[in-house]
């Protein structure tokens, strides 16, 4: 159902992400599956009660908030699943919805809950006890949310420069004056966007944002920040942001050079991802 790796895989990590990949795989699928088997239990719970009770609409005098109940409990058991694939293969960012491990765990919780919510409203329907139909829905919630939990973990979990020679959207969090992850480079096939907000004082009331193409990152290298360093990137206030103390990772390019407040692994990661594009970046050894 989910294919082989989605995307571009260097040939150098193919193990490691394609291991990384068949377990993200398997815990997807279990999703899909125990959400599938929601809807037919919901549906089934429906139809029971539909034929079973003396007071429900189609034995004896229909009650139309009966009528009106059960058509309600219906849409909300037919609708997330297609609804979230409807979704899913419309994003804004044209990137395929299994390069992006992030949007699996909002997918989960969504369909998760909408799918349990509806299960559990339709075997309100039927004799079972108050405490086993809590217990439905709460276990109907917890397994795809605990599932895609994991697929997502599967992916992102470190070291991240396993899966830096491929195409799966990664965010990592940066370094700021006021801890947190308020800033954060966002890594996909063929751009990273840096998104910052915090600086020595308050945050910026929104973030700023930057682009940067991958494929024109010519030089990447780590040092130690210096107290000579000036701002690493504008808020979008106009303030700038001073870089805190601890590593620093520079990207250089044909016209510009960019520094992040990040441990040396981001660098391993940043020039896995280029080298998709044809050409590992350089590394930087002359900080004269």
């Amino acid at each position: 159902m989910f294919g082989e790796v989605p995307g571009r895989v260097d040939p150098r990590a193919a193990e490691a992400v394609g291991r990384r990949w068949s377990r993200a795989k398997v815990l997807l699928s279990l999703t899909w599956s125990w959400c599938a088997a929601e809807l037919v239990v919901s549906l089934l719970a429906l139809g029971w009660a539909l034929v079973a009770g003396p007071d429900l609409p189609l034995l004896g005098s229909p009650k139309q908030g009966d009528v009106t109940g059960l058509v309600l409990v219906a849409v909300i058991v037919l609708l997330p699943m297609p609804l979230a694939s409807w979704i899913a293969g419309r994003g804004a960012d044209g990137i395929d919805w299994r390069l992006k491990p992030d949007g699996w765990l909002m997918y989960g919780a969504g369909v998760g809950f909408a799918q349990a919510l509806g299960l559990w409203l339709a075997i309100t329907y039927t004799s079972l006890p108050l405490w086993l139909r809590i217990a439905v829905g709460v276990i109907g919630l917890a397994v795809p949310l605990l599932a895609t939990f994991l697929a997502r973990r599967a992916i992102t979990g470190e070291p991240l420069r396993e899966v830096g020679g491929s195409e799966f959207v990664l965010v990592k969090g940066l370094r700021s004056p006021q801890g947190g992850d308020e800033d954060s480079v966002k890594i996909t096939g063929d751009a990273l966007r840096l998104s910052v907000r915090t600086a020595a004082a308050r945050p910026a009331a929104q973030p700023s944002t930057k682009d940067i193409a991958l494929a024109d990152i010519t030089e990447i290298g780590v040092r130690p920040s210096a107290s000579c360093d000036g701002a690493w990137a504008q808020l979008a206030d106009g303030r700038g942001a001073s870089l805190p103390e601890g590593d620093v990772v520079v990207i250089r390019t044909r016209t510009d050079t960019q520094l992040l407040p990040a441990d040396p692994e981001l660098a391993e990661l940043l020039r896995a991802r280029a080298a998709l594009h044809g050409r590992e970046p350089a590394r930087i050894e002359d900080w004269t």
